[in-house]
């Protein structure tokens, strides 16, 4: 994957987005599979936010953290020192190039596969990587689903210039209704697809923090847009300007579509009964 890509390229705005989350407000599916002594992959940990709290949930389990980013490794140990948590480690690194096998109770890659031309890849390397009966913890968007109630002009041109330049990246805007193939495909098992369905009305206590991603989005990835030629930088401000506005609406509201799935790692032919 060359530096340029979406997927490394990371700007460093795009960290506001990431350390604005939690296991609670973020990734409920994974919270749930958290207890202590289980072991932990997390693929795309971004700044680490979300890996450290699950490292601290599940000690004495062992917790590794890696992305294909070199910033964002930096901002997970700068977060968490080398050895403030005995049982995690950062490391930069590409799921589909690992060798991780059978070592994992659960591997995670939250909001990660959309960002993955060839996801399937991935997925089939993180099947290998969970030990026979471990789990598979998947959550992604389909940004095509997405919702704004009476969006103004200029964030839906920024909005489908969104999707163009992910498409031309390879990147798919509907990964989240491909998940459950994915796993199939990579011989996973008991495959759990969760619809979450995300509406947030202005007024509401999370609405500016979850309205408020895609500010950061224009000022992260808008940037990287216009410089790949998708949008003009007037068209850049404008939205962002206009969007700003919108989010003080008293009836603004926004509908974000995601997936979660849990799937099973099969035992060996021998154990597993199961057709």
């Amino acid at each position: 994957m060359r530096a340029s890509d979406p997927a490394t390229a990371v700007p460093a705005e795009a960290l506001g987005i990431m350390t604005a989350r939690t296991l609670a407000n973020s990734h409920p599916v994974l919270l749930e599979r958290l207890a202590p002594g289980v072991s932990l992959l997390d693929v795309g940990c971004g700044p680490g936010t979300l890996t450290i709290e699950a490292a601290r949930r599940v000690a004495p389990g062992a917790v590794v953290g890696m992305d294909l980013n070199p910033e964002m490794i930096a901002a997970a140990e700068a977060a968490c020192p080398p050895g403030e948590i005995p049982t995690l480690v950062f490391y930069r690194g590409d799921i589909r190039e690992s060798g991780w096998d059978g070592e994992f109770d659960v591997v995670n890659a939250a909001r990660v596969l959309q960002w993955i031309p060839d996801a399937g890849a991935a997925v089939a390397a993180m099947a290998r990587a969970a030990r026979p009966g471990g789990a598979v913890v998947l959550l992604d968007f389909a940004h095509v689903k997405a919702e704004w109630s009476r969006p103004p002009a200029p964030w839906t041109r920024f909005y489908q210039a969104f999707l163009e330049w992910r498409a031309g990246a390879g990147l798919d805007n509907a990964i989240a209704d491909r998940l459950p193939g994915l796993c199939a495909a990579a011989g996973l098992r008991d495959v759990q697809a969760i619809p979450q369905v995300e509406t947030v009305r202005a007024g509401e206590p999370d609405f500016y923090r979850a309205a408020g991603i895609w500010r950061l989005v224009m000022e992260s990835r808008g940037r990287q847009m216009v410089a790949a030629g998708h949008l003009a930088e007037a068209e850049r401000r404008a939205a962002l300007e206009t969007y700003t506005r919108w989010m003080q609406e008293p009836d603004a509201v926004q509908t974000l579509h995601q997936t979660a799935i849990v799937a099973t790692k099969r035992t060996s032919r021998r154990n597993d009964r199961r057709p």
